[in-house]
């Protein structure tokens, strides 16, 4: 029974071993490895672009496919390019199919590493890697996106232009603020004053209600803290509302101007006898104190708040105006929530003339880096707009790229539109819109919505100082094309 027994043993396990099929697995996977591609990369050609050999390429292997995220500039020659990939073994052949070439006579090019022939990327290109054991084929798609349009220009949409809510069609003031998520938009009509409200500035639906002032309303000082609104009468007098502009009330004070808000606290300048001072309301144990020389008392941007990493708390901006002795400034102005403080080098030559009523927007840009061709966001001041001081009209974009230390000009890509008028006064939002456009895929985690901000150019006025009944609504090109990751 044990010999039988053995024997039985013997003769399964020979029919184990010669009768049942190989595992597939070892081939399976041999032979899909050897149709991957690890790295993909163009040939240098300095006179389509420097360091085009460093252009990063990412590589989807479920979706089969290989593109650059970071587009080529607009204009890129892309039709005559080499290219090099690598293999993470060894495969049984690679061959560039291309689908339609106004130039090439072979439509297919088998590579290699010695492969010198150009390649047609205008047109649709498949990569076809054939397995080592040529048992399994696998298809890339290869794209080299270019940019149809430049990236780091400043657009503005004229179909998105907008008028200022109002009643009567011919507004006569303005002034818009934003709090809590919502913007408010306070008109002198010609019926009197209308408070609209919205939860996006260019949707063109506004929310709106009369106002009844008992007393005559500097519309242009217009200002809203964190818990309520602020207006100067034409006669000085500081008041507030609590219910969103429905009632108001007398502060017991008197103002020469409004600066803006940090936080619940209002910022302004106190005109005592022939002294400007800094005030505060509620002032507390705050000490009116004068002015520096050079502070603008009137006449500067909007005070925007900023958050960034070299201050140990919030804060606000503003750049321009008038200060005490008449003449129009460039200083750029900083306040911490106790002091104010001039955050421009003074001292040094910069392009940032003396300007009253421009436009000051906390935004973001992009740093192209040369070598690999990929972008970085900046943090990014801009000033649009306003005066100078021979009372010209300012059409030159600003920019700071150091939280307002130093500037230049915003060169070609970032000026205004010869279509948009030229304005002072101007109040601008920055605002958060989801997009969900479709375009090309990373290959680590594809993002379907993303939030672009946009730049609203509200009111303002011409330089006769006319009203300008108009909505701008503008964005850098980058940001509207979907992220990465």
């Amino acid at each position: 029974m044990l010999l039988a027994m053995l024997l039985s043993l013997a003769i399964t396990s020979c029919n184990s071993s010669k009768d049942e099929p190989q595992s597939q697995t070892s081939f399976s996977t041999n032979s899909y490895t050897s149709t991957l591609v690890s790295d993909f990369k163009l040939g240098t050609n300095n006179k389509v672009l420097y360091n085009l050999d460093s252009v990063f390429f990412s590589i989807d292997q479920d979706r089969n496919l290989i593109y650059n995220a970071d587009s080529l500039p607009k204009g890129t020659d892309v039709s005559h390019l080499t290219v090099s990939v690598t293999f993470p073994s060894s495969v049984g052949k690679a061959v560039f199919k291309v689908k339609e070439s106004k130039w090439m006579e072979k439509k297919e090019v088998e590579y290699s590493s010695e492969t010198k022939d150009s390649i047609d990327f205008t047109s649709n290109v498949e990569l076809e890697v054939t397995s080592q054991d040529g048992k399994v084929v696998r298809t890339y798609n290869v794209s080299v996106n270019v940019h149809k349009m430049k990236p780091d220009s400043l657009f503005w949409d004229q179909r998105a232009r907008r008028d200022l809510p109002n009643t009567s069609g011919a507004p006569k003031d303005e002034k818009s603020v934003a709090q809590n998520g919502k913007y408010f938009c306070l008109v002198a009509d010609t019926y009197g004053y209308i408070m609209s409200s919205a939860t996006n500035p260019g949707q063109g639906t506004w929310e709106k209600k009369t106002v009844a002032f008992d007393f005559v309303p500097n519309v242009s000082s217009f200002t809203a803290s964190d818990d309520a609104f602020y207006i100067l009468s034409n006669a000085g007098q500081l008041y507030k509302s609590t219910d969103e502009g429905a009632t108001w009330t007398s502060c017991g004070m008197a103002w020469y101007s409004i600066k803006g808000a940090h936080g619940s606290k209002l910022l302004g300048v106190l005109k005592d006898g022939s002294t400007y001072k800094h005030d505060e309301y509620p002032r507390g144990s705050y000490t009116p104190m004068a002015v520096e020389a050079d502070f603008p008392v009137v006449g500067s941007s909007e005070f925007v708040m900023a958050n960034n990493s070299w201050t140990d708390s919030q804060q606000g901006m503003l750049v321009g105006g008038v200060n005490k002795d008449g003449k129009v400034v460039n200083g750029v102005w900083g306040y911490d929530g106790k002091s104010w403080a001039r955050i421009d080098n003074e001292n040094a030559a910069s392009p940032l003339p003396a300007l009253e009523g421009a436009s000051l927007v906390s935004y973001t840009s992009f740093n192209n880096d040369s070598v690999t061709h990929r972008l970085t966001k900046r943090a990014t001041w801009i000033v649009l707009g306003g005066r100078n001081a021979e009372g010209a009209m300012n059409r030159t974009t600003y920019v700071s790229y150091n939280q307002g230390i130093t500037w230049s000009s915003g060169g070609k890509q970032l000026q205004l539109p010869s279509y948009m008028p030229l304005f002072v006064g101007a109040q601008t939002f920055v605002v958060e819109e989801q997009r969900n456009k479709v375009r090309a895929q990373a290959p680590i985690q594809p993002v379907t919505e993303w939030q672009c901000p946009y730049i609203y150019l509200v009111g303002g006025k011409n330089s006769s100082g006319e009203l300008l009944n108009s909505i701008w609504k503008g964005v850098i090109n980058q940001l509207t094309f979907k992220p990465l990751y």
